[in-house]
């Protein structure tokens, strides 16, 4: 062999020696599966730039029936920022090896606290899937759904969203607990026994038109009283708007069940210059009518005295629900906001009112009388 050959059967060797090196260093390099599953936060470089403190959250590294056993190979390790860790994250692999899944679980999917039960006799042969996803010491309440008030069909299941609430609110009577103005009448006799009233002696006069009740006034430029009585018959609303609940996550919008939307058939009319029947449309399935939400015991309560309110008081109590982004699917605290009232308008975003001036619109427009009133 020639001083040439020598050489490269050296480099060969040496580049063979290079490459063992490095797969030793790649095999023994920490991972999921070698045991070094920590919970303590770490440092991983972005783009070479700022340190962003991570924690090792488990995932699916395979899929996991529900029911079956987690085992060990079907746990991986992801660096999760410390900042937008998941509720009910695991981050010790030794707290779930052995259990079961509540639910199936897809590969890649984060592995949660509520996902994991620790015995088959927690998985409720009749129970449902829905209920497997709700975390433990929640409830999930179902509430009315139309796609103007909730960000228009753009809600999806597990999104977290906000519920706005906005109320219409006049002055009742205490006693009566009856809308004011109050309505009067005449009674006969007209004072029995200087008490009023006293029934069944006292009656009201039939037949006798009721009006709003007044009040007394007296005169500023000359020296006589007046009785005042309302100008219109019922009250004007005040308006008011605030969120009460925060960062609640969607279970399901829809109905639970198969998946069997109602749909509307269309009603085809032959057309008889046409040889051939037309194709049907795809029939459109309907929008959803409901949302179920996951909220604490506590705003569930919330939840429910508004729906009944709404039902009781559909044009006087709305609901109105706000998308979220996922960043802040984690965040605990609650952000307290100010209720909305026509002063907060005005004095919040500098609008002025309006002076009082020799001129303004008129007429009737869409129904309504110059005064602003419906039309008779």
């Amino acid at each position: 062999m020639g001083r040439r050959g020598l050489f490269i059967l050296v480099a060969v060797l040496l580049i063979l020696s290079a490459l063992g090196v490095v797969a030793v260093l790649f095999l023994n390099r920490p991972g999921p599966d070698n045991g070094q599953v920590t919970g303590e936060p770490t440092a991983t470089e972005v783009l070479g730039a700022t340190a962003v403190p991570t924690v090792g959250v488990l995932y699916a590294a395979l899929p996991i029936e529900r029911g079956q056993a987690i085992p060990t190979e079907a746990i991986g390790v992801y660096p999760w920022p410390v900042s937008y860790v998941p509720p009910g994250a695991i981050f010790e692999a030794t707290q779930i090896v052995g259990s079961h899944a509540r639910y199936a679980i897809q590969q890649g999917e984060p592995i949660l606290a509520s996902l994991v039960v620790t015995s088959l006799l927690q998985l409720s042969p009749a129970g449902s899937d829905a209920a497997a996803r709700i975390p433990p010491g929640q409830l999930a309440i179902s509430l009315p759904y139309n796609k103007k008030d909730g960000v228009s069909l753009g809600v999806r299941d597990g999104d977290h969203v906000d519920v706005i609430v906005s109320w219409a609110l006049v002055d009742i009577d205490q006693n009566f607990q009856t809308a004011l103005p109050n309505l009067t009448t005449l009674v006969s006799p007209p004072n029995p026994d200087a008490v009023l009233p006293i029934p069944p002696s006292v009656v009201a006069v039939a037949n006798v038109a009721l009006g709003p009740f007044g009040r007394g006034e007296g005169g500023v430029n000359i020296g006589e009283d007046f009785y005042v009585i309302p100008s219109e018959t019922t009250q004007r609303p005040r308006y008011v708007s605030q969120s009460i609940i925060q960062n609640a996550i969607v279970l399901h919008l829809g109905d639970f069940g198969e998946d069997k939307p109602v749909i509307i058939e269309p009603t085809l009319t032959p057309d008889p210059t046409q040889g051939a029947s037309p194709v049907p449309p795809t029939p459109t399935p309907l929008p959803p009518e409901t949302i179920t939400l996951i909220v604490s015991p506590q705003d569930a309560l919330v939840l429910n005295f508004v729906k009944r309110m709404m039902e009781v008081y559909p044009f006087t109590v709305q609901m109105t629900l706000v998308l979220r982004s996922p960043l802040d699917s984690a965040r605990a605290e609650r952000i307290e906001t100010e209720s909305v009232t026509l002063q907060y308008m005005f004095e919040n975003y500098n609008i002025a009112l309006p002076a009082k001036l020799n001129y303004g619109p008129g007429g009737a427009f869409q129904g309504q009388t110059g005064s602003g009133q419906p039309a008779p």
